[in-house]
């Protein structure tokens, strides 16, 4: 009877919105980075059943959204595991039937293990660069490890004498990164740029850049780099892993024999 009075009582499916703002509300889930890039993705990819209840959704829908999304196989499967996400979470308060993502057939992923093997070729291409914030983006991100979002969106409030404090990260936690004098010299040249973002930008609405110049090398390739020469150190596979704030086999994929970065200094 009691289950019986609380379907009763419950005002039917949620619409996919009010369950997204729902699901990125939990207190430890990830950063505020990351939970509006979520809302962009789904307004962007499934805008049309972003008013929709979620029981309104159906297996075929699902199924014809991911064959549309094709020409960018692992995008398709992102936003819908994404709405997967959400729609798994609101089935715990409400009476919905199983995911219609069941009914999808996911499209085959092959992991990037693309790495930055010409150190050289590198640094010309960063010297090359007009601007030199990007110019500096580029080199700290090879030299930290740090992901894309969590450098462009640095303060220097986080940057301190020993270390670097990033107060919320894609793990949804904090994370103190040494730092070495190096680093403090490859930051110094911004330093008269902002008094508040690392990587200012007067064009862009959050005050610091959100798209650098693209290169051949993507960010991720950077954080590659970084984990195989730290390895190439002698540095174990776990300690590695704690640099990068997360499992360091996801980044490079394998071991590679490349010079040491000292080799890049001047």
């Amino acid at each position: 009877m009691g289950r019986w009075a609380g379907k009763a009582a419950q005002i039917g499916a949620p619409t996919l919105e009010a369950a997204m703002e729902v699901y990125l509300a939990r207190p430890k889930l990830r950063s505020e980075v990351h939970k509006s890039g979520k809302r962009r993705q789904l307004k962007l990819h499934l805008k049309d059943w972003i008013r929709l209840p979620l029981d309104e959704i159906s297996k075929a829908m699902a199924v014809r959204r991911h064959q549309e999304l094709a020409k960018m196989p692992s995008g398709a499967n992102h936003v819908l595991r994404s709405f997967r996400s959400i729609y798994n979470h609101a089935r715990r308060t409400y009476d919905l039937p199983e995911c219609p993502t069941m009914a999808i057939e996911w499209y085959e992923e092959k992991p990037d293990g693309r790495i930055i093997d010409d150190l050289k070729a590198w640094r010309q291409t960063i010297d090359d660069l007009n601007n030199p914030i990007h110019r500096v983006f580029y080199e700290f991100l090879l030299f930290t490890g740090l992901r894309k979002t969590e450098v462009l969106t640095l303060q220097w409030s986080s940057i301190q004498e020993d270390h670097i404090h990033l107060p919320m990260t894609k793990n949804g936690r904090s994370f103190d990164l040494p730092i070495l004098q190096l680093r403090h010299e490859i930051l110094a040249p911004l330093r008269f740029f902002s008094r508040k973002w690392v990587f200012p930008s007067p064009k862009s609405v959050f005050g610091h850049i959100t798209k650098p110049e693209r290169l051949k090398y993507n960010p991720h390739m950077h954080c590659r780099r970084f984990a195989t020469v730290a390895m190439e150190a002698g540095a174990l596979e776990e300690i590695v892993g704690r640099l990068l704030n997360h499992t360091p086999l996801s980044i490079t994929g394998q071991r590679y024999t490349r010079p040491s970065l000292n080799a890049l200094r001047p």
